[in-house]
């Protein structure tokens, strides 16, 4: 039976978000595969990689409260991690987990579903990264991958918030803050809210550990860093403090002549800021979202394919870029038509 190490991790954004990284390093150099839970402390507003923290948080309300902002190495949208939310993550040599980040995110997933039918509660993967139970989320999922390394990362809600979660939000007005507080509630649920007899982080934490050990087929044996994870988690530690790391990695365009478009897809939102020189010539292109593209850092490669390029070239430069990527529930029409929309 294959043998994962096991450790838990209680800690600020940052160190816990290098560790994301360089656990999946360490297992890419040869080093013991892992299981790690996390616990936030402060609690952090993470924002997802492909995102721009001017468009989804409130960063002054964040300030207020004393939490952190961070980003993390994944897709995916805006979440609120805390001492309320188990983190969980599994770094693995591919073969475990199916070999794509969509079977990794499955496969993760029967780690959470089997802890929740231990406590009673009944629930069921939802395509493409939740658990839900009784069409309520109750886990977001996300994965990366390394070669033929991957990490697939996921939350389980303990607690939840809803009014807190939405105030570090950027939304337009405070009705509109009423009206997602009301969705918030609506779409989500947690295990305190489905139990009759609340249970505490240690029970979730000794549960999830059994469960996760099944649904992977694996032994887990406690254990802690190694001397090259520590050394690179120190390292990437100034990287995910960094305002480099958490602001100018998507910052919003600015200037004249901005258009602005959004869409939902099966895939997630797709935002899109374009800054036009002239009428068929574009200047320059951002997108953003909460939606998932491998490889992470290849819609970078997109804008500066569409970087000074003419309007009647978007569709060849799309199709050309995205016969080397993996999008889920995105297609490259998708991405044409939102683009186009905002040019013309």
């Amino acid at each position: 039976m294959r043998e994962l190490r096991f450790l838990v991790e209680r800690n600020n954004q940052a160190y816990i978000l290098a560790g994301e990284e360089a656990l999946l390093l360490s297992v890419a150099n040869g080093y013991q595969p892992i299981l790690r839970f996390v616990i936030f402390d402060p609690p952090a507003v993470l924002i997802g990689y492909h995102q721009a923290v001017e468009q989804e948080v409130n960063i002054e309300e964040v300030k207020k409260r004393g939490w952190e902002i961070g980003r993390r190495p994944t897709g995916g949208g805006t979440i609120i991690m805390g001492p309320w939310q188990l983190g969980w993550e599994i770094y693995t040599s591919s073969d475990l987990l199916g070999y794509t980040p969509e079977s990794a995110i499955k496969i993760g997933s029967e780690g959470v579903i089997r802890a929740l039918d231990k406590l009673g509660i009944k629930a069921s993967f939802r395509p493409k990264n939740d658990v839900e139970v009784n069409g309520r989320k109750i886990s977001g999922i996300g994965a990366f991958s390394e070669g033929k390394y991957i990490a697939v990362t996921g939350t389980i809600l303990l607690d939840f918030d809803a009014d807190a979660m939405v105030s570090v939000l950027r939304l337009s007005s405070e009705k509109l803050k009423d009206k997602l507080a009301r969705d918030f509630k609506d779409r989500l649920t947690w295990i305190n809210k489905e139990l009759t007899r609340p249970i505490d982080m240690e029970e979730l934490i000794k549960i999830s550990r059994d469960s996760f050990a099944e649904a992977l087929g694996i032994k887990l044996v406690d254990g802690n860093y190694n001397e090259f994870e520590k050394k690179t988690i120190h390292e990437l530690e100034l990287k995910y403090s960094s305002p480099e790391w958490i602001f100018n990695l998507r910052r919003p365009l600015i200037g004249d002549d901005m258009r602005y478009v959004e869409k939902k897809l099966p895939g997630g939102l797709v935002k899109v800021q374009v800054k036009m020189a002239s009428k068929n010539l574009i200047e320059s292109v951002l997108i953003t979202g909460d939606f998932f593209i491998e490889p992470r850092n290849a819609i970078y490669d997109l804008e500066a394919r569409l970087k000074w390029s003419r309007v009647e070239d978007l569709e060849d430069e799309i199709k050309t870029w995205f016969n080397n990527v993996k999008a889920i529930g995105i297609t490259a029409d998708d991405l044409i038509k939102i683009i186009e929309e905002a040019v013309r």
